[in-house]
C-alpha cells in the first residue's frame, strides 16, 4: 500500500505562511495572525493524529513555523503586561524596549528560515511527538 500525498506541502501554503508572516510584522494585525497560527497548529496536530503514516517533513516545517509564530505572540503578550505593569518605574520602559527587539528578531529569524526551508526549533514537545514522527511515550 503506498503512502498518501494528501499531507504535502503545496505552495499556496507557503505563501499563506509568509502572509501571516506580514501579520505579524504590521503588529496592529498580529492578533489576526495569532489566531490563524493558532487554528493552523491545531490542524496540523489533528492531521498527525489521524495519519496512519509521520507527516512530510515538508509539512513538519510549516508546522513548526506555525508554532514559532503562536510562541512569540503570547511571549510578547506577558512581556508587554510586565511592561505596563512596571511603566510607573524605569523598569516597564526597559522591558518594553527589549521585547519591541525580540518581537522583530522572533519575526525576521523565522522568515529568513523559511525562505532557506528550515524547520523552527519546537520546544513545547519533540517535532516527532507533535507531528506523528514517532508514537508517544
Amino acid at each position: 500500500m503506498s503512502k498518501p500525498t494528501y499531507n504535502t506541502v503545496k505552495w499556496s501554503e507557503v505563501i499563506f505562511l509568509t502572509f501571516v508572516y506580514a501579520l505579524y510584522i504590521l503588529v496592529i494585525t498580529a492578533p489576526i495572525g495569532f489566531v490563524v497560527s493558532a487554528v493552523k497548529v491545531y490542524r496540523f496536530k489533528r492531521l498527525a493524529e489521524k495519519s496512519a503514516w509521520p507527516l512530510d517533513p515538508e509539512v513538519v516545517l510549516i508546522a513548526t513555523h506555525y508554532e514559532w509564530l503562536v510562541r512569540t505572540f503570547i511571549f510578547m503578550v506577558v512581556m508587554t503586561m510586565a511592561a505596563v505593569g512596571l511603566a510607573y518605574y524605569i523598569v516597564g520602559y526597559i522591558i518594553a524596549g527589549l521585547a519591541v527587539v525580540w518581537w522583530f528578531y522572533r519575526l525576521i529569524r523565522g522568515a529568513l528560515a523559511l525562505i532557506a526551508h528550515k524547520m523552527m526549533p519546537a520546544t513545547i514537545c519533540t517535532q516527532a511527538m507533535c507531528y506523528g514522527q514517532v508514537e508517544s511515550v
